[in-house]
């Protein structure tokens, strides 16, 4: 059995709506595939196996095409999607990380890792929400806007990680504006 593993939620590729006043249904696809393609590149380059958890078809495609592990998401939102993936994980520590992160390595996923271990830890997005969360066993999800705030309020004890690499995502116009080169 892997000692961490990597829970990564993907409702579908045709989502980010919040980029649709400045990118088409084909655009937002293509640069989902990359991101998630980025973001499970990292996770195994750092030893670790992802599991995807979607109900989307093609999301289930692509991850079968990759060897991924999937997990049913229950279809009822961010929050339960990530619980769904931390049951299947059972007693085996868990990262949950978006699949929207452009600038994610794999020292940084590692370093999550091994804090997995032994902590709850969260890690802030660069607009307030929570793009990793890593611990053993159930948490009490809140995922939208200021999501961190909710999280830290319930596990005041987690440690938390400010890494570049990890904080910075791609889900709203102005967040794609520093990354024009992914949209071509």
């Amino acid at each position: 059995a892997p000692d961490v593993l990597a829970i990564v939620p993907i409702r579908d590729f045709t989502g980010m709506t919040r980029l649709a006043p400045v990118l088409t249904t084909d655009h937002r696809s293509r640069l989902a595939r990359l991101l998630a393609d980025t973001v499970v590149s990292a996770i195994t380059s750092a030893g670790l196996s992802p599991v995807v958890v979607t109900a989307s078809a093609d999301v289930r495609t692509w991850s079968a095409k990759r060897r991924l592990t999937i997990c049913d998401d229950p279809g009822t939102g961010l929050s339960d999607a990530a619980a769904a993936g931390v049951a299947h994980a059972a007693d085996t520590p868990w990262i949950v990380i978006h699949a929207d992160l452009p600038l994610v390595t794999p020292s940084a996923v590692a370093t999550i890792a091994r804090l997995a271990r032994t902590s709850t830890v969260l890690v802030p997005s660069h607009d307030g929400g929570t793009n990793v969360i890593a611990g053993r066993g159930a948490f009490p999800f809140s995922y939208g806007v200021d999501s961190f705030h909710r999280h830290f309020v319930a596990a005041p004890y987690a440690q938390i990680v400010v890494s570049r690499a990890l904080s910075v995502d791609i889900d709203a116009p102005e967040h794609l504006a520093a990354f024009p080169d992914l949209v071509k």
